[in-house]
């Protein structure tokens, strides 16, 4: 996958060093009016599979190191995102490819309301500045409570906005990028961003119901914070790139403690029953004890880094890898119940429906698997790659794909999945199940 850089008629070198443990180094050069492609250096011995899988993800992590790249038109080269969907009632909210967030209809994918992520913005060309439409992106998941929408954009604006009809409660810019989700914690909205710094917010509202949102506090990391933080107990757990999960008082912002790493952290932490779980980029997934950062397992058994969010179902907790695996493990001691093998890195986070689990993957499939055993039920070959993490309501997975697609897929007790509509941004009316073919 290619860097999306629009063309220049000078030549751009980047070098650029992506976390050691990744065992990867990585240039890119852009020359004489093209795209060049991407100079990748292996720092040592892998297999073929696993050699696959981090050529394929170093490319994707690229377009969001690159920020800010002028084209010749004025233009900023930005990543397009891969926003999951936050359901409620008959809506599906969710961030576009074109630059929007959208208010779907559930039962038909037709758009309710939109909200532009589109803005004016000066910038240079050859015959100096000029005004140039950009579209943002929504990398993370938006957060959906008491009528309200909360996300966070490439171009650094948290927003809250009123549901259903999309209103602009607040906005604030945090000048940064950000790329996981906000969390809430009571009144409080969390968020991390690019420059390495942890957010929290109070909002309020006037006698005239106008809202504002001032800055409580901020945390600053070692590195980029690529995640969405947590917040339980009046604590706040959030990952950075520099290799820790940081605790931080919710009150005043002070770090509690710290756990270290042997890689960068792009995954987002999960808290469950006073433990905290997450994945790093040494190809280990930790279990720590919330009240004093010590940890409690580990399971080393994957080949490749962690990205994606995972999840915590009854007794185990869902570990998807960018080896493309789904792994099962043992909530309490980090024992591997069962791993679900897809053809494709694996960064968006599964679900579970009825008693199955639901993953995305690269290999533009989604699987889905009894969650007993891990044995596959069936899937849908979508032909495009899946990054999102999965919303479901009842019975419908809701997914957005690397072709741009937004899709609903109705899934039968026995696990067949069948696409009830898929949504492009580009046209007017969505396609129906009739017209579709994918599964």
């Amino acid at each position: 996958m290619n860097p999306p850089v629009h063309a220049t008629p000078m030549s751009l070198s980047i070098s650029m060093a992506l976390p050691e443990e990744s065992g990867w180094a990585l240039s890119a050069s852009f020359a004489a009016g093209r795209a060049g492609a991407a100079a990748l250096t292996p720092c040592h011995s892998m297999s073929s599979r696993e050699n696959y899988m981090s050529k394929k993800w170093i490319l994707l992590v690229l377009p969001i190191l690159l920020v800010g790249i002028i084209g010749c038109a004025g233009r900023v080269a930005t990543p397009e995102g891969w926003s999951g969907g936050a359901a409620e009632g008959d809506v599906l909210y969710i961030g576009t490819r074109k630059g929007d967030i959208r208010a779907l209809d559930i039962q038909s994918g037709e758009v309710q309301k939109s909200f532009s992520l589109v803005s004016t913005q000066k910038q240079a060309s050859l015959f100096g500045t000029r005004d140039a439409e950009v579209a943002s992106s929504v990398y993370g998941t938006p957060l959906l409570h008491d009528d309200t929408l909360y996300f966070g954009t490439y171009h650094g604006v948290l927003y809250a906005l009123s549901t259903p009809d999309l209103d602009t409660k607040w906005a604030e810019p945090i000048g940064s990028p950000i790329v996981g989700g906000p969390t809430l914690a009571g009144d409080v909205v969390l968020v991390g961003a690019d420059n390495g710094k942890v957010y929290a917010f109070d909002q309020e509202a006037d006698e005239q119901q106008r809202w504002t949102a001032s800055e409580r506090w901020t945390f600053q990391t070692g590195n980029k914070v690529w995640s969405s933080p947590i917040a339980a107990d009046g604590v706040v757990y959030a990952t950075s790139l520099d290799k820790n999960l940081y605790a931080i008082s919710l009150e005043d912002g002070s770090k509690l403690w710290q756990f270290a790493t042997n890689g960068a952290i792009a995954s987002s932490p999960v808290y469950d029953d006073g433990t905290v779980y997450f994945g790093s980029f040494d190809k280990v997934f930790y279990a720590v004890n919330a009240s004093d950062g010590t940890l409690r397992w580990k399971f080393d058994g994957a080949d490749s880094w962690y990205w994606g969010t995972p999840l915590v179902h009854g007794n185990d907790v869902y570990a998807p890898s960018l080896d493309g695996k789904l792994y099962a493990l043992d909530k309490r001691n980090g024992n591997l119940q069962w791993s679900l093998t897809t053809e494709g890195p694996i960064v968006g986070s599964p679900a579970v429906i009825f008693d199955m689990i639901a993953v995305g993957s690269d290999d533009g499939k989604l699987h889905i698997a009894r969650i007993s055993d891990g044995n596959p039920v069936d899937f849908c070959n979508m032909r495009t790659e899946i990054r999102s993490s999965l919303a479901v309501q009842d019975d419908t997975v809701f997914l957005s794909a690397k072709d741009k697609s937004i899709r609903a897929l109705r899934i039968k007790t026995n696990g067949n999945p069948d696409e009830e509509w898929v949504h492009q941004p580009d046209e007017d009316d969505p396609i129906d199940r009739g017209r579709i073919e994918d599964c």
